[in-house]
């Protein structure tokens, strides 16, 4: 069985903190920092600058969630549906959508 939380050190702004976050979130920051050609310390030196929060650790996941919405272009799209009412879309689940349901239990 996998930890729910992973701690990892960061250098954020030349200060050594640490941060608690899902195997999931971690691996999306992997992804995003590998996309954006960076390492994970000016990226959450970025993020703590740039989207100031109370929780850094909230800021990244906040961060990780905005950036991905704006890779599958989902920013520009306006929803007319009110909230809680499925889409068609909803009812016909895509098998990679199914296939990352699976994978995360």
């Amino acid at each position: 069985m996998s930890p729910s939380l992973i701690s990892r050190n960061v250098v954020v702004s030349g200060q050594r903190t640490s941060f608690r976050l899902e195997p999931e979130m971690w691996s999306a920051l992997d992804l995003i920092c590998k996309q954006e050609q960076t390492d994970i310390h000016s990226l959450c030196t970025w993020i703590s600058t740039y989207k100031p929060r109370s929780n850094r650790t909230s800021a990244i996941r906040a961060f990780i969630v905005s950036y991905l919405r704006d890779q599958l272009g989902e920013t520009a799209k306006e929803y007319k549906q009110g909230p809680g009412t499925p889409s068609p879309e909803q009812d016909n689940m895509s098998t990679s959508l199914r296939r990352l349901f699976q994978a995360a239990g």
